[in-house]
């Protein structure tokens, strides 16, 4: 699958919100060539969001990925795409 959104990621999607190549734009990110060096957000098709850093063109770091209209939200650490340490919240 391959995303777009004005000021956000543009590459390839799989199982995390930046699984290939591509790159993210936004006015947080400092980028270094095309790629990211601090944070940004990407927007879903479905709706749902992931916000936070990111490194080779993957959420990496500390981020928060909600899901389409609000069902769920995972906020902690990532690893290239992985979630690694973090809260599940889901709507009663």
């Amino acid at each position: 699958m391959q995303a777009a959104s004005p000021g956000g990621y543009s590459g390839a999607v799989g199982g995390s919100p930046a699984a290939g190549p591509g790159g993210v734009t936004s006015a947080n990110v400092a980028a270094y060539g095309s790629k990211p060096v601090n944070g940004g957000r990407f927007d879903f098709d479905d709706g749902g969001t992931y916000c936070g850093g990111w490194e080779d063109g993957k959420a990496h770091g500390h981020g928060v990925c909600t899901g389409p209209k609000g069902q769920g939200e995972y906020s902690g650490s990532w690893h290239f795409g992985f979630e690694v340490s973090g809260v599940y919240t889901w709507p009663r």
